[in-house]
């Protein structure tokens, strides 16, 4: 009967047109750009969810009723905000234990376990784990949660330990809790299948384990959370494969399935952002880890700001020896235009003693004379053109390339105040200091700190590169709307957000999310200040740009 059931799947993949070789990669690129521009709409549709649920709990006043909309805001923040879902998931456990439900605050302790493992905080995942009652796992839903978790958990502290031997053990842990869900689970249901790929790829069997991927996908709905993962652990299988064209298919589907599904806590795209790098597809790969960057920020887990940096990194490189390349072919131009004017210098004077020599021919030397004269012209049109394109690009490097060297060093500086601040974490922890812990955790001050320094450095960068900036764009307003700001070395937000523009940033929600304030709190700003022009309103923003430029 297994064998029935696999091989009916098998051809049901077939018949819908699902195999390798009938995939559109173009297609699925832009199914994928229109979800990175609906994420906004998406987000938006969460978080009314979310605002309803709040409603409703805070509506509730039965303790079991309070526990169940706590347990479903868990879920809606679990793949979207971090924070909220760990405040969430000890709403249930402190819950759980007013009640004295044991059962309950066994799922709770599960439930905030694997947030934990999801979010990097592998300590705390153990801590709870810990805690969970084992007399208490009295339905096979709980068992394969908790086998699950802890397969997940010792997983990945195998593959982020340089320990040899504690990496050989817990690898040997994971693999014995995925066995125990192979053996209990129903093998037609997806957890069964998923660990059984997960089994398959673990021993390189990886024909196999496409086969039961296939299989795999047709339990899983289109743009869901399990097609996602699905499709991400395809990639995986086609990457060891060494087919990269279907690594990057399956990379996007589940990005795709993710951003649709508002889910924040994703790799797929970062890491398909990473391929598109190396196979030269800049603008796209920037383009895809922006919007993972944010995504991960939004989740707010270190973990995976941490993996998202060096693929930053490397698309910065790689754009920066495009960059160099183009420089480059930029000089051959500027050989190649100097080689004809000299050619033809060379013809015009040419021309000349011809028309010495031929008097009979001054009609016809005339009508050349004004051929050349209308070429040179031309000639003189397009180098000046040439010129101001030099200049443009000149500036572009110039900022590029100040704020890029500024971006690698906060970089740095930021991963060692992460490290010193994990040093001063895990000696408080050592130390039982958890109310020092509270206090250092509870406090804005930090974000606060580190939003300053931001600024001070933005300004600062900015102001060596545009140290005219200021006298400048006080030029474009009339006399009495003139800006000064605190410090030479400072600009106030009014001058913030024109810096901005000067650099080219002109989305209202780029620069929002840059400052911290609303778009529409920017949009304002923008429309007080262009009514304070001297001149027309209409292309104030274009003259800031051109502040700095020297022709």
């Amino acid at each position: 009967m297994k064998r029935l059931i696999i091989l009916f799947a098998v051809l049901t993949i077939r018949s819908i047109g699902l195999a390798a070789g009938q995939t559109d990669l173009d297609a699925m690129y832009q199914q994928l750009d229109q979800a990175i521009e609906q994420l906004d709409d998406c987000l938006a549709e969460r978080q009314e969810q979310i605002n309803t649920l709040k409603a409703q709990y805070g509506k509730a006043n039965e303790p079991m009723r309070q526990y169940l909309l706590a347990e479903d805001l868990f879920g809606a923040y679990c793949k979207l905000m971090n924070d909220s879902a760990l405040v969430y998931g000890k709403l249930c456990i402190r819950l759980a234990g007013n009640m004295g439900r044991a059962d309950l605050m066994t799922e709770s302790y599960i439930r905030l376990a694997q947030q934990y493992v999801e979010s990097g905080a592998y300590e705390e995942a153990q801590k709870y784990f810990r805690l969970v009652d084992i007399e208490q796992l009295n339905t096979i839903n709980m068992k394969t949660a908790y086998f699950e978790g802890l397969n997940h958990l010792y997983g990945e502290l195998a593959f982020y330990s340089s320990d040899s031997d504690f990496k050989q053990q817990s690898y040997k842990l994971s693999d014995a809790y995925r066995d125990s869900l192979i053996n209990m689970a129903d093998t037609t249901s997806i957890l069964w299948l998923s660990k059984k790929v997960s089994l398959l790829f673990s021993r390189d069997q990886f024909e196999e384990a496409k086969h039961y991927s296939d299989i795999w996908m047709t339990k899983v709905e289109p743009e869901t959370p399990d097609y996602a993962y699905m499709a991400y652990i395809r990639s995986e299988i086609y990457r060891r494969m060494g087919n990269h064209e279907m690594e990057s298919y399956w990379l996007a589907s589940s990005a795709n399935s993710d951003l649709r599904c508002g889910i924040m806590d994703q790799a797929s795209l970062w890491m398909l952002a990473g391929r598109l790098s190396a196979e030269g597809d800049l603008e796209r790969a920037y383009r895809y880890v922006e919007c993972s960057w944010r995504c991960a920020s939004m989740f707010n887990a270190h973990l995976r700001s941490w993996q998202i940096s060096p693929v930053l990194t490397v698309i910065n490189d790689n754009y920066k020896n495009q960059l160099r390349s183009t420089n480059h072919m930029l000089r051959i131009l500027v050989g190649v235009v100097s080689v004809l004017a000299l050619v033809l210098l060379g013809l015009y004077l040419y021309v000349r003693r011809k028309r010495r020599q031929l008097a009979a021919a001054r009609n016809e030397l005339k009508e050349a004379n004004s051929e050349l004269v209308s070429l040179n012209e031309q000639l003189s049109d397009k180098n000046q053109k040439l010129l101001n394109t030099n200049i443009l690009l000149s500036d572009a490097n110039r900022v590029k390339d100040e704020y890029i060297g500024k971006f690698l060093s906060i970089c740095s500086d930021y991963i060692d105040k992460l490290d010193n601040y994990r040093i001063k974490v895990h000696r408080k922890l050592k130390a039982n200091q958890y109310n020092d812990l509270l206090r250092m955790t509870g406090s804005e001050q930090l974000k606060e700190d580190e939003l300053k320094e931001l600024f001070d450095n933005f300004d600062a960068v900015f102001l060596r590169l545009f140290p005219t900036f200021v006298d400048e764009f006080n030029s474009l307003l009339r006399p009495e709307e003139h800006i000064v700001p605190s410090g030479k070395s400072r600009l106030n937000t009014d001058l913030r957000i024109f810096a901005l523009i000067r650099l080219g940033i002109n989305e209202s929600s780029k620069i929002a999310e840059f400052l911290h304030y609303s778009p529409n709190s920017i949009y304002a700003y923008r429309a007080r200040i262009k009514n304070k022009a001297a001149g027309n309103r209409d292309d104030f923003e274009l003259r800031v740009k051109e502040i700095g430029i020297k022709g």
